[in-house]
């Protein structure tokens, strides 16, 4: 499954929904992890790819991110991403 995209393709359809398409703003857009129906808590794999996705996707410097308090995790699995 490609989780970069879903994660994308999720935050421009949140961007697409907000003011900030028609009007100045310099708010973010905000996604929960929550907001994405793949990202399976009860599944240590499915939400460990997910996690790196959104790393990678920070390092490209495609998005950025904070993880809740008490949520902070490194990063562990590069191969896993693709």
């Amino acid at each position: 499954m490609n989780y970069e995209s879903i994660i994308l393709n999720r935050l421009l359809d949140k961007y697409e929904i907000s003011k900030s398409l028609t009007e100045d703003s310099k708010r973010r857009i905000i996604l929960k992890m929550t907001d994405i129906k793949e990202y399976d808590i009860e599944n240590y794999e499915t939400k460990a790819i997910l996690h790196d996705v959104v790393f990678e996707l920070k390092k490209e410097g495609i998005i950025d991110y904070s993880w809740e308090k008490y949520e902070k995790r490194e990063y562990i699995r590069k191969s896993m991403v693709k």
